[in-house]
């Protein structure tokens, strides 16, 4: 059952979305959600520095567990790059699996408020909803700028409404981000291998 408004129609595309948008909301609404997504510029450094952080506290675990360590912390200096048994390469190669996904969940979850409002801010004003009945309703959200949206989300939904679907957005990130920093350090070893 619907509620009295009028749904509008969704988009047809790329074109009739942007013409949709200008009609409707004006140029500048072509431009809604951008601070926010500056902002997210964050998202990246998070990640390295969480990276970083981990890869060595993961050589000081290394250090104090492998006893036939040649030179200490293989993980940091350049011996870290000469290639060791297959059961070493495996165990660095899972290191890197484990601390990739880690350092891509802290950097998704320390930045998904930010997505959160540009996604509100982006979204059209008018949206189909399904109620905790089960119902379809057609809801109209109207944010004027972030701080309006920050304070409508505040009051409405409380802290949790900045991290609605974090998990799920987690989960779904983490595994691309391992395999792309086991990548980065297999290039790594690569490059320093022919320089070596």
């Amino acid at each position: 059952r619907r509620n009295n408004k009028k749904i509008k129609p969704a988009y047809r595309g790329l074109f009739h979305a942007a013409s949709t948008i200008v009609q409707e909301e004006g140029v500048l609404a072509l431009y809604k959600g951008s601070v926010p997504a500056l902002m997210l510029v964050s998202h990246g450094g998070i990640q390295f520095v969480t990276y970083e952080f981990l890869k060595g506290h993961f050589a000081n675990f290394t250090k104090s567990n492998d006893k036939s360590s040649r030179s200490g912390n293989q993980w940091k200096d350049g011996d870290r790059r000469k290639k060791g048994t297959i059961g070493e390469r495996m165990r660095n190669s899972v290191g890197y699996l484990v601390m990739g996904a880690a350092s891509k969940f802290v950097a998704s979850t320390t930045t998904y408020p930010l997505q959160v409002i540009k996604a509100r801010l982006q979204q059209r004003s008018q949206v189909v909803e399904l109620s905790e009945a089960g119902e379809i309703v057609v809801t109209k959200r109207d944010y004027s700028g972030v701080m309006d949206c920050v304070g409508k989300i505040s009051r409405n939904e409380g802290a949790g409404g900045f991290f609605k679907g974090c998990l799920t957005n987690a989960v779904r990130v983490a595994p691309s981000a391992a395999i792309t920093f086991v990548t980065y350090e297999f290039v790594l070893d690569v490059l320093e291998g022919g320089n070596g």
